[in-house]
């Protein structure tokens, strides 16, 4: 048999044949391409490229390329996105902003700007707190973001470590009969922040248990507290934390309002930045781990502040900048730690200062205690 007439030869052929063919269209499509139509001449504008928002991304992307903390330095203050003015943010009579969130961004700013009074505090909703992030409008975000696969993947942020533990409560008016979830036998109407994950968990959990439930989403936290204070609803839901800090100073009586007993999920709160910049990220993330650590060393805010702070251990005296290489893992000073513990205190002192025993909140530290202490606070080594 003559093998040009083969099957596996005349296969071969045509292989040969369609991937001229395909050449050749290509460079027809392309020559078309640089070729003005006839609209074109006549004066007629062009239809817009597809490609024209992946240009706009990669040029934004492209403005950043110095790096958050340069665009920082260059602007001289940073862009802290603390979430809508609540318990965990506020402004005192002077106009000064107060609260974890606030101290918290002074620290940032005191570890790259050696400046804590150097921020600029910025108020964000929950349907846009992601946007701003991305757009540059914010540094960082630590407003109540919870950390999900979900947002990491699909959002592009990176989340840093969780700065605090907590879980979705409830809370009822007491005399209601609801001292429970189970207790809801008719149908109850639950205030919640919409485009959050306190509503999503909220839903799954009418579908699951099938309590007569109705989801009635406010988009800030003021609505949903004047919602639930003028009885437009029968619960309020959120973080068990911010319930409790908003049931001290926004309700006429606190005794009047039960927290529930049930918790529907778990909200490892944490803040988030841009995910194309891992030393931005590095830098925040050590920031909490440093002021955790620094609890766990006794080193506290008066030490942190002293001109002549002297230290024996190894983790204590790199914490206080007395050895050198401190901070050169991702590009800073000696001092970086030093600056945010003096400025905040450390995580404790933190967080008695502004939610627990030393506040007009009286939180206990539950969750957000150290694991030597039975929490889930558990500081990375720094070194």
């Amino acid at each position: 048999m003559d093998n040009s007439t083969s099957p596996h030869t005349r296969w071969r052929r045509f292989t040969l044949w369609l991937a001229g063919a395909v050449a050749v269209a290509g460079i027809v499509l392309a020559v078309m391409a640089l070729t003005p139509d006839k609209a074109d001449a006549a004066g007629t504008a062009p239809t817009a490229a597809a490609p024209a928002p992946v240009q706009v991304a990669v040029t934004a992307a492209s403005a950043r390329d110095g790096g958050t903390v340069d665009a920082i330095r260059r602007r001289g203050t940073l862009r802290c996105g603390v979430g809508a003015v609540s318990e965990y943010a506020w402004r005192d009579d002077t106009g000064r902003m107060r609260g974890f969130r606030a101290d918290f961004c002074r620290a940032l700013a005191a570890v790259v700007l050696d400046s804590p009074d150097a921020v600029e505090f910025v108020s964000l909703i929950a349907s846009t707190r992601f946007k701003k992030l991305q757009d540059g409008s914010v540094d960082v975000l630590v407003a109540g973001v919870t950390w999900t696969m979900t947002r990491e993947a699909d959002v592009g942020l990176a989340f840093t470590t969780p700065i605090l533990y907590d879980g979705q409560g409830f809370i009822a008016r007491r005399g209601s009969g609801m001292e429970r979830l189970d207790d809801v036998t008719t149908p109850a109407r639950v205030c919640v922040i919409a485009d959050t994950t306190t509503e999503r968990n909220l839903k799954a959990y009418i579908r699951e248990t099938g309590l007569p439930l109705t989801v009635e989403s406010r988009h800030t936290q003021d609505g949903t507290w004047s919602a639930f204070l003028s009885r437009s609803c029968d619960l309020i839901t959120g973080d068990r934390l911010s319930l409790m800090l908003a049931r001290a100073v926004r309700t006429p009586d606190a005794d009047d309002y039960l927290i529930l007993p049930d918790m529907i999920s778990r909200e490892p709160l944490t803040p988030a930045v841009r995910g194309d910049d891992p030393r931005w990220e590095s830098i925040v993330r050590f920031t909490i781990h440093a002021l955790l650590l620094a609890e766990h060393v006794g080193v506290d805010q008066a030490r942190a502040a002293a001109d002549d702070a002297q230290a024996e251990t190894p983790e204590a005296r790199r914490l206080l900048g007395l050895d050198r290489g401190a901070g050169a893992a991702v590009g800073l000073d000696d001092a970086w730690a030093r600056r945010a513990i003096a400025t905040a205190g450390h995580y404790g002192e933190l967080f008695e200062r502004t939610l627990g025993n030393g506040s007009r909140f009286g939180l206990p530290r539950g969750l957000n205690a150290l694991w030597t202490d039975g929490g889930l606070h558990y500081p990375l080594p720094l070194w």
